[in-house]
């Protein structure tokens, strides 16, 4: 169905907004940005702003914390194939590489998430969100070792296993964002890659 005028214009005004509210936030930080400083450089009202993002400066915050963690989620959903340890390991350890190379990329922006974290509850619980989606993704793979005879227990809990892999890594993601490691996106992933496959696997 063709999209009416109203609709386009009301897309581009959106789009117009979450463009200025990625530079504001970029220049400002999470604590200095604000709606009025955004409606400025997007060049509509104040209250147009909140017509289009009812929360104001966390729901455009929210929108680009989604939209660059997406690709973080892209490599977590890679498909999982591995029949054996040695091949798991291999798999487990390049996905580990990928998604700490992105924190690298986007350094910047996970830095202005972590501000976020301990100033709106609102973008914490999102993180929260975020990471439940991780969780339930790593848990599919646990349950194809689990259906393959290969984990080292059966009765494993697929969640609990998961988070031994998801969490590390994310203490890791922002590290490296914060700029406490030195340590490179392949050591940290061989490491936990290893005592992770050995743990699951037989």
């Amino acid at each position: 169905m063709k999209k009416n005028g109203y609709v386009l214009r009301g897309e581009r005004t959106q789009r117009k907004i979450l463009d200025a509210g990625k530079e504001i936030f970029s220049e400002k930080g999470y604590k200095e940005a604000t709606v009025a400083l955004i409606a400025e450089r997007a060049g509509v009202g104040y209250g147009t702003v909140y017509a289009h993002f009812r929360s104001g400066k966390d729901e455009v915050l929210l929108l680009i914390m989604e939209d660059i963690m997406d690709e973080f989620y892209q490599v977590a959903s890679a498909a999982y194939t591995p029949n054996s340890k040695e091949e798991a390991y291999h798999f487990t350890s390049g996905n580990i590489t990928q998604f700490l190379e992105l924190a690298k990329v986007h350094r910047e922006w996970l830095a202005l998430f972590h501000e976020a974290f301990g100033q709106s509850e609102r973008i914490l619980s999102k993180w929260e969100e975020i990471s439940d989606r991780f969780i339930d993704r790593i848990s599919k793979n646990v349950e194809i070792v689990k259906a393959k005879g290969l984990s080292r227990n059966p009765d494993y809990d697929a969640r609990i296993v998961a988070g031994t892999l998801y969490y590390p890594g994310e203490k890791f993601l922002w590290k490296i964002a914060l700029g406490k490691t030195t340590a490179h996106p392949k050591e940290i992933a061989r490491n936990i890659a290893e005592v992770y496959t050995n743990g699951l696997f037989k």
